[in-house]
């Protein structure tokens, strides 16, 4: 007769990610229970940086799963992120881990999404069959996987307006600003807004320091041109926001320049990071009332990821006054810039191409 096994037994790696959580590491479980899971018992940090992180972190694995939960007493504290940062120590039942390529990705677990109200850093990307996860990127690999709480919402392809997107590249996206559809060609820090079927330049925009620029569809129909910024001085970083529309045939800013989050050195010292190793991957989500702006906070060492954590979200309003959308079809849209050169998207004046 084979005896029963004395003390705890606990699963090991490699550990299947999955919606609801990592392996034994659930969403939404109490952090006592999960603590009698560790083999060498708890490892707890405290991230807490006022307007921006507040959450404990408890390291698994080796420190290749890490565990973020409410920063209060472990008894009632429940967890609320779970994030996989090695290689071999989990996988998706489909093969996808820490290391697959985006193509890997696409193939094992659908399409990514792409929901109309919301927009990504293109280094975060979501797929389908695992709606929960939020990918991290480095280049063309993995190098987080991070399941949450909120998944991404499936659209509903009915309720979209007759302006379809299309995958964005490294040339540019399409967007919807009117009924018939922009292309916007990103070059470093200036941005190229085209008609969609012809040559002709709506509007340029200069955006110095540059993160990214996606579409992102509003609560009437229509896209708007989000921008990311970070400013980086020698002891603060500050990401920021701005946003287009058209109004009335002009390209308008419905949000101007405003500061999302800042993070000086004194600040980045309380979770044990030099200001250099912090990066922020940021994702919005339009709202009736503005957009809602969220994400990741990771640290490196070299090129590797050390911490990853959810940050605090954020509102910014957007700017009140009637809109004027184009009707479907219309692209005869000036924005009045090109003889001035692009316009500077944090000070709106026309600036001379050199």
């Amino acid at each position: 007769m084979i005896e029963p096994p004395t003390g705890t037994v606990r699963p090991l790696p490699p550990h299947a990610i999955r919606n609801d959580g990592v392996g034994p590491y659930l969403l939404r479980k109490q952090i006592a229970a999960l603590l009698d899971q560790l083999p060498s018992g708890p490892r707890i940090a405290r991230f807490e940086i006022p307007g921006l992180l507040h959450h404990s972190l408890i390291r698994a694995e080796d420190d290749t799963v890490l565990i973020g939960g409410e920063p209060t007493s472990s008894s009632s504290s429940t967890t609320t992120f779970i994030a996989v940062i090695g290689k071999e120590v989990a996988r998706t039942d489909s093969g996808v881990h820490v290391g697959s390529t985006k193509a890997e990705l696409v193939q094992a677990l659908g399409p990514l999404v792409d929901d109309s109200d919301r927009a990504r850093d293109p280094r975060l990307a979501v797929a389908a069959g695992l709606r929960n996860a939020r990918m991290v990127f480095d280049h063309d690999r993995i190098v987080a996987i991070v399941v949450t709480g909120d998944p991404a919402a499936a659209r509903d392809p009915s309720s979209e307006p007759a302006c379809p997107r299309t995958a964005p590249n490294e040339a540019g996206f399409r967007i919807c600003l009117t009924g018939a559809g922009e292309l916007v060609e990103v070059d470093r820090d200036e941005l190229t807004i085209r008609a969609q079927d012809s040559e002709r330049v709506v509007a340029n925009l200069r955006v110095p320091n540059l993160v990214f620029a996606a579409p992102l569809r509003s609560q009437e129909g229509r896209d708007e041109l989000v921008i990311v910024t970070r400013t980086d001085e020698p002891q603060q970083r500050t990401w920021a926001l701005i946003v287009y529309r058209l109004d009335a045939g002009k390209l308008v800013r419905v949000v101007d320049s405003t500061p999302l989050y800042q993070l000086s050195s004194a600040q980045t010292r309380w979770i044990g990071a030099d200001l250099r190793e912090v990066d922020l991957y940021l994702e919005l989500a339009s709202r009736s009332d503005g957009i809602e702006v969220g994400g990741l906070l990771t640290t490196h060492t070299g090129d590797k990821i050390r911490d990853v954590v959810l940050i605090s979200p954020v509102q910014v309003a957007r700017k009140h006054g009637k809109s004027v959308a184009g009707e479907p079809g219309d692209v005869g849209i000036d924005a009045g810039v090109n003889d001035a050169g692009p316009i500077d998207a944090h000070s709106g004046r026309g600036s001379a191409k050199l």
